[in-house]
C-alpha cells in the first residue's frame, strides 16, 4: 500500500510541478516580452529672456545698441547685442545658461553719453527687465533772449516712457558650453 500512496503523491506533486511550469513560463513569456518604458524625455533647456527699454527723460531712444555681456560661469563668452526698436525697447533671448551665471547690460546711443552698466546678479530669472537711462551729451546752448523782465515756465520733471515689448524677430541664442 506504501508504494499506491507514493505513486499517487508522486502523481499529484508532478501535476503541482505542472502546474507551477506553466504559470511560471506564461508569467516568464509575458515579464520578457513586455515593451521597456520609454525613458524620460531630457529636460528642455531653460530659456533667459533679457528685454527692457533705452530712453532719456521721459522720450524712448530708438536705434540705441544694448550690450548684454555674461559674467560669471560664462564670462568667456561674447557679449550679446540688440538695436532698440522705435519704442526704445530691447530683447535678447539666451538658451541653456548655466548656473551661477550673471550679466551686465549697458547701452549707448548717438548724441547720448554711454549708460554705466548694469548689474543682474546671479542666479537669474527666465525673464529678466533692465531698463536704462541715457543721458544727452551736452552739446553749448545758444544764449538766451532776453524777454525784458518775462520769466520762463518751470520745466516738468521728466518721466520715464511707457515700455512696449520688442517684439523677438531672430534674436535667440544658444549658449554652448566650452569643455
Amino acid at each position: 500500500m506504501a508504494t499506491e500512496k507514493e505513486s499517487s503523491a508522486g502523481k499529484v506533486g508532478a501535476w503541482l510541478a505542472g502546474v507551477a511550469a506553466t504559470i511560471f513560463s506564461g508569467w516568464a513569456i509575458w515579464y520578457l516580452t513586455q515593451p521597456k518604458p520609454a525613458p524620460p524625455p531630457p529636460p528642455q533647456p531653460v530659456v533667459t529672456k533679457f528685454e527692457g527699454m533705452v530712453y532719456s527723460g521721459s522720450a524712448p531712444v530708438p536705434k540705441a545698441m544694448v550690450v548684454l555681456n555674461l559674467t560669471g560661469a560664462a564670462s568667456t563668452t561674447s557679449d550679446y547685442h540688440d538695436v532698440t526698436d522705435e519704442n526704445g525697447s530691447y530683447s535678447i533671448e539666451l538658451t541653456g545658461l548655466p548656473q551661477g551665471v550673471g550679466a551686465a547690460v549697458t547701452a549707448s546711443a548717438q548724441g547720448f553719453a554711454n549708460a554705466q552698466p548694469q548689474s543682474i546678479p546671479a542666479p537669474l530669472q527666465t525673464d529678466v527687465r533692465t531698463d536704462i537711462a541715457l543721458d544727452p551729451v551736452a552739446a553749448a546752448a545758444p544764449a538766451a533772449p532776453h524777454l525784458h523782465g518775462l520769466q520762463h515756465p518751470p520745466a516738468e520733471a521728466p518721466h520715464r516712457p511707457v515700455y512696449r515689448p520688442k517684439q523677438v524677430t531672430n534674436a535667440q541664442f544658444r549658449v554652448v558650453q566650452k569643455q
